[in-house]
């Protein structure tokens, strides 16, 4: 089971995200590369589970539907809340993944990972940031803790399962 983490290296020059970026390779695999991300596992990983398991097509087109990554984050004992939409980046639970540059004509946007966590050295700071997959982002902007016209629309929230009693009842 993968665990969430709840705090971030820091350091007074900057901090380091708890998630190793997986970087897309693509236009469209922007939720399977936030599950790479978040599981730490490789966008090769997700994509043939997704495939094997989870009958997602091996060539497009396509689109990771919620569903989708509901199933491929239950496979590593996390629970994905339905969309959820967002105001701003408060209305975000402490791990989400995030649609950016939403598009309401034509209800399109791509995904990126939200974290909120306590600083490693001062527990009282929290730290927000998100990780952008997209291979297109300038390298400054692939980790970022300034949101200011990088609102997020909707969200799918991300947290642990609890564990079932050994009983089983």
């Amino acid at each position: 089971m993968v665990t969430i983490p709840t705090t971030v290296t820091s350091s007074p020059e900057g901090f380091q995200p708890a998630f190793n970026r997986v970087q897309q390779e693509g236009d469209f695999d922007d939720a399977f590369t936030c599950i790479a991300t978040i599981t730490g596992k490789t966008l090769a990983d997700i994509r043939k589970l997704a495939i094997d398991k989870f009958r997602h097509p091996a060539h497009g087109p396509y689109w990771v539907y919620a569903e989708m990554i509901t199933s491929l984050l239950a496979h590593y004992g996390l629970v994905a809340t339905v969309y959820k939409e967002a105001e701003t980046v408060a209305d975000l639970p402490d791990l989400a993944l995030a649609m950016v540059d939403y598009d309401p004509e034509t209800e399109i946007g791509r995904h990126t990972v939200f974290h909120r966590a306590k600083a490693s050295h001062a527990p009282k700071t929290v730290i927000e940031y998100m990780i952008d997959t997209a291979y297109w982002v300038d390298t400054a902007q692939q980790v970022r803790t300034d949101f200011t016209g990088f609102q997020p629309a909707w969200y799918i929230g991300v947290h642990a399962m609890s564990k079932l009693a050994a009983s089983g009842k």
